[in-house]
């Protein structure tokens, strides 16, 4: 029987044909080495003979080895181009194993955001469940397992595409918003030089909800809410309507929150950070005073788990939307809120109004709700038109005004 040279042009015929290294070697691993390209090895191991390709070298007086793959998944032409690419960098003073073993010591964006910014944003966010969320489902399986170093502009520009086929343009923003908040707290820890995603534009927005449910719809709703079987979540979504609260706001009150006798319900956390204080219709009212309380629960609205909020009203409120025959297109729990704001412009409340019942910390998020209440003024203009055609067209004949006496003018506010 002949034995295996040790030094022979890699084919890869040749390296299929190598046979495991014996039981008895004094050796793991046999070692194979290729005429071809000198320091590119083959080792094949003891038992099924698995075998890898590894490259030799010596840099900086020391010898080196890294490893290149597994035969059959790495075959040798790639073994060959893999190995002159690590040969170019050692002739320009790199050592690859070095620099291979730096990369495996440093955090991977999934592991900088669990362990480094995770934390830090709990600190300073209470929404940061939200961002968690958008990690979790869109950061992660794409650059989860890159170090921040690796994630470049194009890399960005590539993911707004990819998440740009399933997701709205303003998640998509919401997601590079995420991604840009990590980059500058990693740069600010010294961890990266530059922040790609600072450089990636986001997306332009028209994606607004403008979806208001109509009366009938209400009316639609609040029945399949009493019929909907989980008690809770039923009068969880009519109360929605009924406040027009952030469906967060309105899952963390408590009955402490609750003042029965000024009909009043305390917030002490909301989206921007202030607190404040809803005053209640007699509905609500109602509807509050027809909540059991869950003993060893302080929530309105207590979840299955002991001691918590209800979670996850979404499916509940789907199902509601079907019992009421209500098209799901463009509707979700937040349509409760813009429902609220147009009953309240178009039944002759104010913008301001908005911004106080809907707790907007700034006029400008009110004004979104600005057509409609373009749209009353222009019927109360259209008032005016009709008292004036039917005086003009009146057979009756009227009494003038009475001029005031000298002095007594004054100017209309």
């Amino acid at each position: 029987m002949n034995e295996t040279p040790t030094r022979f042009k890699f084919t890869n015929r040749r390296i299929a044909d190598l046979p495991p290294n014996p039981d008895d070697a004094r050796s793991t691993e046999a070692e194979y080495s290729d005429t071809d390209v000198t320091g590119l090895r083959c080792l094949v191991g003891k038992g099924e003979g698995r075998r890898k390709f590894l490259l030799r070298y010596q840099i900086h007086g020391r010898k080196r080895a890294i490893a290149l793959g597994h035969y059959p998944a790495l075959d040798v032409s790639a073994a060959r181009k893999l190995a002159l690419d690590y040969k170019r960098k050692i002739a320009e003073g790199v050592d690859p194993q070095q620099a291979k073993e730096d990369k495996r010591n440093q955090k991977t964006l999934s592991n900088l955001f669990q362990e480094d910014y995770l934390p830090y944003l709990q600190s300073r966010n209470r929404s940061w469940k939200t961002d968690e969320h958008r990690f979790r489902n869109h950061l992660r399986p794409i650059f989860g397992n890159l170090i921040p170093e690796e994630i470049t502009v194009t890399r960005i520009q590539n993911m707004q595409q990819m998440l740009l086929k399933r997701l709205t343009p303003a998640t998509c923003n919401r997601v590079l918003a995420l991604l840009k908040a990590i980059m500058t707290w990693a740069a600010r820890a010294g961890l990266i030089k530059e922040n790609p995603a600072a450089l990636v534009s986001l997306l332009r927005e028209n994606n607004r909800r403008e979806r208001y449910f109509t009366p009938d719809e209400i009316r639609r709703l609040f029945r399949a809410a009493d019929q909907h079987e989980s008690f809770y979540t039923g009068q969880y979504v009519k109360m929605l309507l009924l406040t027009g609260l952030r469906r967060a706001e309105l899952a963390r009150a408590k009955w402490q929150h609750y003042n029965k006798e000024d009909k009043t319900l305390y917030i002490p956390h909301t989206k921007n950070g202030h607190s404040r204080v809803l005053h209640l219709n007699h509905m609500a009212v109602e509807l509050l005073n027809y909540l059991p309380v869950t003993q060893g629960n302080p929530y309105l609205f207590p979840g299955k788990r002991q001691g918590q909020p209800l979670q996850n009203p979404t499916k509940g409120f789907q199902r509601m939307l079907a019992r009421a025959g209500i098209d799901k297109e463009g509707v979700c729990l937040h349509t409760c809120r813009h429902s609220v704001a147009a009953l309240i412009v178009s039944n002759g409340g104010t913008l301001f109004d908005v911004q106080s019942q809907l707790g907007h910390r700034s006029s400008q998020t009110s004004l979104r709700y600005a057509h409609l209440h373009n749209t009353r003024m222009q019927q109360t203009s259209q008032k005016i038109a009709n008292c004036i055609h039917d005086a003009l067209t009146s057979s009756v004949p009227s009494k003038p005004l009475p001029l005031p006496e000298e002095g007594e003018w004054v100017q209309a506010s």
